[in-house]
Parts: C-alpha cells; structure tokens; sequence
C-alpha cells in the first residue's frame, strides 16, 4: 500500500495547494467523489486514463503519472517515442495533400476513433517525405508520440515481418523484453492497442504490403495511422475506412523551384526554358530531380541545354539514374513493381515502352499486343494499381517519359525484333485507318482515301466503320493529339512511311468543324513536312489546303491564299476532285474575307460544280452557305437567298444539326445585313439550338455575335451586352483571336448605352 500512499498523499497535498476539495478534484477530472474516494483508498485500479485526468485536473505536470506508473511496476509505457526520421530540407509544394491529410484527421478523429490516411503513388512521387513532413508537424499533438517502420513492401529483401515490428513498438512505448518474451501474440496486440488508447500517437507505417502486413499494427481508438504505398491499398482502404491520398508529381512550377534549391536558382533561373525541360524530363519526380540537380553541382560544365537535350532521349534519360546505390537506382526501384505483376501485364508493360504514343487505351493497346479488349483493359487496370502508369480523366492511361524509356529497354531485350516491328506498324495502321473512318463519318466521302491502309483491327473494331456522327466526333477529341504524336513517331522511325501524312490530314473535318486552331495548325505542319520528305504530292497538296485554311482562320489570310492557291493547282494537276472542291471553298472563304468578291464567288462556283460531281452532299451545302454571302456582297441578293434556303432544305432533308446551324446562321446575317433584325433574331435563336454540342463552341460564338448585334441594332442595349458577353467567354476559352474584336464592340456599346457598375466590372 505504500505506493498508493504515495499516490494518495501527492493527490491530497496537489488539491491543497489548489485550494480545492476532494469532490471539486473529482469533478474537475470527470469521475464521482465516491469512486475517486475508492481509488485513494487502495479499492480501484490506478488506471492510466483515470490518473492522466487527475493529473491534468491538479495540473501536477505528469508527476501523478509516474507515480501511478512506479505502483504498476511499469514505467516504460509512460515512455514517448519519437522515432520520425529526418524531415527533407528541401521540401515544397504538396499544399493539396496536405490539406486533404488535415482534413482527414478532422473529419476520422471523432471521439473513439482512429484516423486512417493512405498515401499512394508511383516511384520517387516523395510518399515517404510527405509523410514525415506532415507527421512532424503533428506528433505534438498527440501524447504517445511519434512511431515508425518501413515495412520494405516494395523494397530490396523481404517484407518487414509485422510481428517484429509489433515487438519494436512495444519496446519504444517502453514494455519490457521479458514481457514480450512471455506474452502471446494476441496479449501484445492488444497491450499494444490498450498503450496507444491510453496515450494516442501517430504511428507511420512506410512502404506498406497490404492490409494483412498492417493488421496488427493498427492502434485503437485516438490515434492516427499514416500508410505509404506504391501499390493500391483496397483491403486497407475498405478495413479501415481511411482516406486515400494520391500523390502526383510535382506541379511544373514546384519542380522548378526544386531544381533551383538543389542546384542554383540564378543558374536555373539564367536558362528557364532548358530546365523547364530538365524538371519535365524528370517526370517532375522529386527524387530524379534531386539526382539531377547533384549533377550539376559536381559538373559545372555541364549546361542546362545539354542535359535537357540527353533527358529528353529514350536512348540517354536513364543513365543518371543507374547507379551502384540501389536507392537512387531508377532500375531497381521500378523493377520491384515490374517484377510483382503478372506475366501478361508485365508483356503489355514492355510493349508500351515500343509504342508510338504515350497516351493509351485498351483499343489501342489490343491492337499495339494482339491481345483482346477485355484482356487488355485488365492490364491497364493493373498497371495502374501498381502506379506504373497515370489513369487520364478520359479514361485512357499516361505512361511516363522514364517509365517509357524503362519498358522500351526491357521490350529490346525480351521481345523478337521483327514482333516488335509488327506491333509498330499494326498499331500506326490502325489509327491512321481509324481517323479516316471516324472523319468520313463527320463529312462523308470527304476525301480520296485510296492510300489509306486497311484497319487491321477489323471492321469489327469499335472504332472502325462508326455510324453515328457523335462517337466519330468523341474519337476525334480525345485521340487527335495522340494520333499527332504516333505520326511523328512514324516519321522518326520511317522516314519513308506515308503514315507521317496520312494522320495529320485525316483530321481535316474535325478541325473545320471545332475549330481547334492549336492543334489544327500542328497537324498541317507536321503532315506538309511529313509529305515534302517523301515527295508525296497528295500529302503536300492536303497538308497546304489545311495549312492555308487554318492561317486565314487564325487572320493570316493573305498567307493562307497563297498556301491555299499553290494547293489548289497542285489538287488540279493530281486530279482529286474531292480535296480540290474543299479546297476551293476554304479559298472563297478566304478571298470573301479579304474582299475578293469576284475571285471568292469564282472560287464557291468550283466548289459547287466538284462537289455536286463527286457527290459530296455535306460539301455542297456548306458552300452554298457560303456562296450565299458572297452573292450577296455582290449584291444579288436573291440568289444568295435561294442559296441559304437550299442549305436549310438540305439540312432538313438529311437530319445534319451542323448543317442546320449553318443554315439558320446564314440566314440570319442575311436578314440582319438588309434590315430585318427581328426575322434575323429567329434564325439566330434556331441556329444556338441546332449548335448546343460542346464541339460546337465556335459556333455557338459565332451566332451569339451575330444575335448580339441583331438586338444592339434593336436597340436591346441590356441583352445585347450580355450576349457579347457570352461569346466573349467561349472565345477567350478557345483563345480565339476574334476576341479583341469582340471586346471593341463591347467598350462601343458601353459608350452609347452605360451598363451598370457591377456588370461592368464582368468584363
């Protein structure tokens, strides 16, 4: 009884110096007078939960605690382990993840529970970093300190055993070894939980398995746990109720400014665009920046521009990162998750790396291996839960540039070369046949397609022979880029390979009717350089009539009728009547613009007598709409009348609401040019109707321009600015250069009619 004695005397002379009573301790702590009478005399337990509050009650600044602890013969638990490793010195950006992380622990940490965060990425993402940084930052907070194991799931050796990291705990929360050494495992799990509820600590497990590997190591109630993991965690995630926090790459700039810390921001900052390069090649990865910024400290001869230049080679990138030490090996790190996947994940791995694009999906892929779509899918789905490639938000998936380079090495050395040249050629086949499929779908019979290769994906392949105009146009939007890059590819490996051209000037109508100028100019360069290495006149001709239309699109006209015009007589010698025909009405177009109005009606008559020979109905009409206008600036306006109506009977007749838009669009500016505002304002309203697809911004633009100036001309001030104002914002979004134009309009109608203060500050 003599320690508690000792307990009993120090909570007595602890409430005099307070001037308090035994019932006021009692109840300042949360317990009866009854039970805290019970406990001073020897008849309850000196539980560490009811001590602590004691203590905190008399603000006895621990010594209750250890008291009670020397009574239990047990001092060691009142041990506080902070076993963090360093915090890099170096850190930056990762605002997002934080405060997902504070989040979490506000929004798990009700009273009894315990938080669970789960931090997942790909190699050197800086998993392990974040960790620490934010677990420093919150280990104060809690009373049982800070605890820490890699688990090496991914790591060289074997994977931590969890009940040698149980014990490892046990003894830094201050347990003795013979009490270890006598206890069964479920007496030390749950000594263990019954330490942390009393004393809740952050505990961080590194490099996690799975939830088998952690299920002895999660605490009780109070605590938080802070799990890595290159690998998705699902049993985890679903056992616990955690909060999963993905971990991307560094941000562009946060890269940046790693570089110039490790390296010299006034070197960095004196050749910005190579190591915006540099960090980029580096896949923004904290880790090879690091490698990286190390060797050009210890080589200062070496210029930023010379080593963006050998990152950005398959060839080259990986060797600052081959290294004796394992840990800044990119080879053995990825080759723990290459080497933990199956075999047939691990083959569509390798074939990724001999691909032409960087961006997949399971269509292509099947194609890419001879796999089927289901089979293929399940790769990808793999190969993602091991972060060895990135999900894109329009469900294909990303492969890094290292990554790339890593599976391009190991396909060299795995696969037969001519296999892998196969696979190259099928996979350029398939995407050239499948954008002229999908764009003949949105302007039937466009063009010739006599050099066209067959798809080898079949016609069975749900990109080939596509019937409905809305998945042809969903195809184009999200693989014209990619098809950009697997032409370039082409180029680079066969510089004879008419798929250089073929794929640039396949996505013609796409172009014309989204009006996508970045990639629309791209691609005509890219095709005109592609098609001039391998003499190909068809390829020179197509890629000029796309160079042209989009210069004067982009208000370069008087360049794009000279590219426009060498087309054309080039079409002319080749005889392809179909490319000629779009080409004379992108050269109307073009000479209207500039106020040709004879050589633009000579130019949309060709256009009509080609189109209306070849049979392309979709030609026809959109020339005649434009026909219309330039009739009209000649002033018949009759004719150009007649014209428009036929372009709206056309629509009518065939269900085109892209016809038909251009159909209630010409009209309208007809109307509108010769008075008849009101009548225009129906057209207007019918043709925003007709365009109400998100490919049809421009459009939409377009028409919302010519309706605000139909009630500007009604004197509708008020609608007329909010008009201008919604094209406004679609053309800024497109980065249109019709924007100041529109935006002059504006500022003139504000002179004549002041808007009031709070919408002008919209602008």
């Amino acid at each position: 009884m003599r320690t508690i004695d000792s307990f009993t005397v120090a909570v007595h002379r602890k409430r005099r110096e307070h001037g308090m009573t035994l019932g006021e301790v009692a109840a300042r702590a949360g317990y009866s007078a009854s039970y805290l009478s019970k406990l001073l005399h020897g008849h309850r337990a000196l539980l560490p939960a009811v001590v602590r509050d004691l203590d905190k009650a008399l603000a006895a600044e621990g010594e209750l605690e250890k008291i009670a602890a020397a009574q239990r013969g047990d001092t060691g638990p009142a041990n506080r382990p902070m076993q963090l490793p360093p915090a890099t010195s170096d850190f930056v950006g990762r605002e997002t993840q934080l405060r997902a992380m504070d989040h979490a622990l506000v929004a798990q940490g009700w009273p009894g529970s315990t938080a669970t965060i789960i931090i997942e990425g790909g190699f050197w993402t800086g998993k392990t970093a974040l960790a620490i940084h934010w677990a420093s930052g919150m280990q104060a907070r809690f009373p049982g300190g800070c605890l820490f194991a890699d688990l090496r799931g991914l790591a060289p050796g074997t994977p931590a055993d969890p009940e040698e990291v149980l014990d490892g705990f046990l003894l830094a929360l201050g347990v003795r070894a013979a009490e270890l050494d006598a206890a069964s495992l479920p007496v030390r799990i749950a000594r263990y939980r019954s330490l942390l509820a009393e004393r809740p600590a952050v505990v961080v497990l590194d490099n996690v398995t799975n939830h088998q590997q952690t299920e002895w190591l999660l605490p009780g109630t109070g605590s938080v746990v802070l799990a890595t993991s290159r690998k998705h965690q699902p049993g985890l995630l679903a056992r616990t109720g955690g909060t999963l926090v993905q971990l991307p790459p560094l941000a562009s700039d946060e890269a940046f400014e790693l570089l110039g810390r490790r390296a010299g921001a006034a070197r960095v900052r004196a050749n910005a665009a190579a190591a915006e390069h540099v960090v980029e090649h580096c896949g923004r990865l904290p880790m090879t920046i690091r490698i990286v910024a190390e060797h050009l400290r210890h080589h200062r001869d070496t210029s930023l521009t010379d080593l963006a230049e050998r990152l950005g080679s398959v060839h080259t990138c990986l060797d600052l990162f081959t290294s004796s030490d394992p840990a800044v090996n990119l080879h053995d790190v990825v080759d723990r998750s290459y080497l933990a996947l199956p075999p047939m994940a691990r083959r569509v791995f390798r074939y990724l790396g001999i691909g032409p694009v960087t961006t997949v999906g399971p269509e292509s892929v099947a194609v890419l291996t001879g796999l089927d779509i289901e089979r293929a899918q399940e790769a990808l789905r793999l190969l993602a839960a091991a972060n060895l490639l990135e999900p894109a938000p329009d469900g294909r998936y990303r492969i890094s540039h290292l990554l790339r380079a890593y599976a391009r090495q190991h396909a060299l050395a795995t696969e037969l070369t001519n296999e892998i040249e196969t696979a190259q050629h099928r996979t350029l086949q398939w995407y050239t046949a499948t954008a002229w499929a999908t764009n003949n779908t949105l302007a039937p019979d466009w063009a010739d397609n006599a050099n066209v290769p067959q798809n080898p994906a079949g016609n069975d392949s749900p990109q080939s022979g596509h019937t409905r105009f809305t998945t042809a146009m969903a195809w184009c939007e999200r693989e014209a880029t990619t098809a950009l890059q697997a032409a370039r590819t082409a180029r680079r490996r066969n510089a004879t390979d008419d798929t250089a051209w073929l794929l640039p000037t396949a996505f013609l109508p796409y172009f014309a009717l989204t009006r996508n100028w970045n990639t629309w100019l791209i691609a005509a360069h890219d095709g005109l350089a592609a098609a001039r290495a391998v003499g190909n006149n068809t390829g020179i001709a197509r890629s000029l009539l796309a160079l042209g239309w989009v210069e004067h699109e982009l208000g370069r006209t008087d360049q794009g009728i000279e590219h426009l015009e060498d087309a054309l007589r080039l079409h002319e010698t080749i005889g392809d009547d179909r490319s000629r025909a779009w080409n004379a009405y992108s050269l109307g177009l073009a000479y209207t613009s500039r106020g040709r109005i004879t050589d633009a009606r000579e130019a949309h008559q060709l256009a009509d007598r080609l189109f209306t020979d070849v049979g392309v109905d979709i030609g026809v009409a959109v020339n005649r709409a434009a026909f219309a206008n330039a009739c009209d600036l000649h002033g018949d306006q009759d004719q150009a009348m007649t014209y428009a109506l036929d372009v709206l009977d056309r629509a009518l007749a065939s269900g085109s609401t892209a016809v038909l838009g251009i159909a209630h669009q010409r009209i309208g500016v007809l109307l509108a040019r010769h008075g008849q505002h009101r009548k225009a304002l129906q057209h207007f309203d019918k043709a925003l109707a007709a365009r109400n697809q998100p490919w049809q911004r421009w459009c939409t633009a377009e028409t919302l321009v010519s309706r605000a100036e139909a009630l500007r001309h009604l004197g509708q001030a008020q609608q007329a600015r909010e008009t201008y104002l919604q094209s406004l914002e679609i053309l800024d979004r497109l980065r249109d250069p019709r924007a100041p134009e529109i935006r002059t309009r504006l500022a003139s109608l504000d002179a004549e009619t002041p808007a009031p203060a709070n919408q002008c500050q919209q602008t």
